[in-house]
């Protein structure tokens, strides 16, 4: 077999090198932006994490977002959805029952060690309540819809994106100007893309998303 000659041989390795630098912009994944600016949807996130505690998330995030897709098969399963995510088992309140994670100890804003300056800074007595949350869902749902408008606020809420992560996180969509963004949410600490929400928007759609994620769903 002929042999390359050492010129030939540098040329392959310059064009090689050229190659991998010019896909290394494909293969790093997307910055997370800072505060309630979320992440653009469909980048990075927590499917990208392996285990233990997470900066957005709160401890417990799993190695796997798949683990709690149970019976992924059956027609009747949380996540077996139809087009734009919404699932016929959720009208009548049925959303609420369907949730494949530990629900039911979200109890509202009152255990965040940051709410009472915020809130006093905001001029707020309290953010929407589970109720409120609860019913706005519900009609969504009975209209085919996965939508919601937060309570006092222009965020749109997709609570049909929203998904347990570890003991207390929530991976979610939501719509801003236009825009849609992926968020993170850590319902113990109260905390919005890994901080505390910087006005009384943010502090809603981290509450509506702990609600929805993690609330009764039975109006307390």
């Amino acid at each position: 077999m002929p042999q390359r000659s050492p010129h030939l041989r540098r040329r392959c390795s310059a064009l090689l090198c050229s190659g991998v630098l010019a896909l290394l912009p494909l293969l790093q994944s997307p910055a997370e932006a800072r505060g309630g600016g979320g992440f653009r949807a469909g980048g990075g996130g927590y499917r990208n994490h392996r285990g233990g505690d997470h900066p957005h998330y709160g401890g417990g995030v799993r190695s796997s977002f798949n683990n709690d897709r149970v019976n992924v098969n059956m027609h009747n399963t949380f996540y077996n959805r139809g087009y734009g995510g919404w699932h016929d088992g959720w009208r009548g309140g049925g959303y609420w029952g369907a949730r494949p994670w530990n629900t039911g100890w979200y109890r509202g804003w009152g255990g965040w060690g940051w709410w009472g300056a915020s809130a006093a800074a905001w001029g707020v007595a309290g953010l929407a309540t589970g109720a409120a949350i609860t019913s706005l869902v519900n009609e969504a749902a009975d209209q085919q819809s996965t939508t919601i408008i937060v309570p006092q606020t222009s965020y749109q809420l997709n609570f049909g994106s929203v998904e347990s992560v570890g003991t207390a996180g929530v991976s979610f969509n939501y719509g801003v100007n236009g825009t849609t963004l992926m968020g993170a949410a850590n319902c113990q600490d109260g905390l919005l893309n890994g901080q505390v929400p910087s006005d009384a928007d943010q502090a809603q759609l981290l509450n509506a998303v702990c609600q929805v994620a993690y609330g009764s769903g039975t109006g307390s």
